[in-house]
């Protein structure tokens, strides 16, 4: 992979300005390491240009295509860069009220060539000053931290005369300005969609995976996938299985058939193609939690939604004769008292 072009461009909106960054040694190096992590993220989306005319797809296209004029490539990431200004500038109007702030940072840009194919990376990173105590003086750079690489855009480019173009994007919120407004891209996949196909295919590995042979430990996961589904304003795959499963103490599941579940999982998004990143639509799935337990001749056990602290709200037990038992917490006061048993001595 060879590295052709590389800027960086700080990002003031608070102040309305952009500064030029000049290129630090090894930065070449940087770009390397920052394109094999981005690579190596699973957590992005798929997203598609919505035409090639589109500002920021439009500047990428006319420094491939004027590499060899230093000016008109300059001027182009110049263009891509006043754009995120702008943007940015919108996107924090908009949220001022809210206590909220888009987060300050520098865009590296970078054009790079592997096997006759282009490669175009737009990153937002942590830009910080520092201390360097060598020789007592205030320089800037970046964070090795990977948690400060907010937001990245991948293009491929393997034909300059294309109509259309597609971009593995991945953003650590749900800042829609970055993708839609500054990006103007759009997904190639639904919010919708990508709910229903996930939850879908998760469902069914559970299923097959541990609902005959580990049926607690598949009811406290499952339990635990739908209210992560419904918590979060962005979903991302990978911190699903992590929170979910992996974090899980497994009660009637074996370590191996733990690690077997992780494994097929981690196929999914590829296998059954949704995103790893999505803005979950709870009403698509909020049937699929519906359940329905024969506890009892003429009784019913109904859950309609995910259970908060599952554990400590049911259990089932046996008796010294035998008999099996459900205990269920219960916060409904007319329910308590209906089957309330009060001694009539007292």
């Amino acid at each position: 992979m060879k590295v052709i072009s590389q800027a960086i461009r700080v990002i003031d909106y608070e102040n309305n300005k952009i500064l030029a960054r000049d290129i630090m040694p090894k930065f070449g190096e940087y770009i390397e390491q920052l394109i094999a992590h981005v690579n190596a993220k699973i957590s992005v989306r798929e997203y598609r240009t919505q035409s090639r005319d589109t500002e920021v797809i439009g500047s990428v296209l006319k420094i491939i295509e004027n590499l060899d004029e230093d000016q008109t490539v300059l001027r182009q990431i110049d263009v891509i860069a006043d754009r995120l200004l702008r943007k940015e500038r919108e996107a924090q109007r908009k949220v001022a009220n809210m206590n909220v702030k888009v987060q300050k940072g520098s865009l590296i840009l970078a054009l790079l060539e592997e096997n006759g194919k282009f490669m175009f990376l737009l990153a937002k990173v942590e830009h910080t000053d520092f201390f360097d105590d060598t020789d007592y003086s205030i320089k800037s750079g970046f964070s090795k931290d990977t948690e400060k690489i907010w937001k990245t855009c991948l293009f491929e480019i393997s034909d300059v005369r294309s109509e259309q173009y597609t971009a593995n994007v991945f953003s650590n919120t749900v800042a829609k300005y970055w993708w839609h407004d500054f990006l103007e891209l759009t997904e190639l996949q639904s919010d919708e969609q990508n709910t229903k196909t996930a939850f879908k295919a998760i469902e069914n590995t559970l299923n097959r995976t541990l609902k005959k042979d580990a049926p607690y430990d598949h009811m406290v996961i499952r339990n635990a996938i739908y209210l992560y589904f419904s918590s979060v304003e962005q979903f991302d795959f990978s911190e699903m299985v992590d929170k979910t499963v992996k974090q899980y103490t497994p009660t009637d599941m074996k370590e191996e058939k733990k690690e077997e579940l992780i494994n097929k999982l981690n196929d999914l998004p590829k296998d059954k193609h949704f995103d790893y990143q999505f803005q979950p639509v709870v009403s698509v799935i909020k049937p699929k939690m519906r359940k329905t337990y024969d506890v009892y001749s003429g009784i019913q056990l109904k859950v309609v939604s995910a259970i908060e602290e599952l554990s400590d709200v049911i259990e089932a037990y046996q008796d010294k004769d035998g008999k099996r038992y459900l205990k269920i917490r219960i916060d409904d006061e007319t329910t308590f008292r209906t089957f309330q048993r009060v001694d009539g001595n007292n």
